[in-house]
């Protein structure tokens, strides 16, 4: 068997792009989490807090990659 990695690379990678869209709402809930681990960090929300606020955020960003996240 001869298994050409490039090639593997290339259909996993199409199976797994995503559309300019589904990056916007990456990058804007890595934004959501950057902005909520400094609010944690300076004591102005609660781990409790931060906890629920992230749900929310998952829920309005949608991001595909949130298992990757946690």
């Amino acid at each position: 068997m001869n298994f050409d990695i490039m090639e593997i690379g290339a259909e996993m990678a199409q199976e797994f792009r995503m559309d300019t869209v589904q990056t916007t709402k990456e990058v804007e809930y890595k934004m959501s989490i950057k902005m909520l681990e400094i609010l944690k960090r300076r004591g102005i929300v609660t781990d409790i807090e931060y906890a629920q606020i992230d749900a929310l955020n998952r829920q309005s960003f949608s991001p595909t990659l949130s298992k990757v996240y946690v």
